[in-house]
């Protein structure tokens, strides 16, 4: 079936008459808006408190995690103790060969 500009606009022209059918007084347009205000406000507030109650769990249990760690030391294999330095190899001294004249002769 083709679709024909008149088909168009007749439903058009059926839908707008009935969405004009219903009329909204002011009170009502109002109402709906405080009662979507209030939804926002209500939800934003959850949201709030929801991150307040994870960020003061995640504290909590972050506090008895190291309470637990300090109590029990996880590193439980002893470290070694350090080496003893080493003597000083002692060196044997050559005997001096050279002979240094005084450069001034006290007479």
């Amino acid at each position: 079936m083709r679709i024909s500009i008149r088909h168009i606009l007749f439903l058009s022209g059926l839908f707008m008459i009935q969405s004009c059918s219903k009329e909204v007084s002011q009170e009502e347009l109002i109402k709906e808006a405080v009662e979507i205000k209030l939804d926002q406000w209500d939800d934003t507030q959850r949201k709030a408190c929801k991150a307040r109650a994870l960020i003061e769990a995640e504290d909590y249990v972050d506090s008895i995690l190291v309470v637990i760690s300090l109590q029990t030391k996880l590193d439980t294999i002893p470290k070694p103790i350090k080496p003893a330095k080493p003597p000083k190899p002692e060196f044997k001294q050559k005997p001096d060969s050279v002979v240094v004249d005084p450069i001034y002769k006290k007479e």
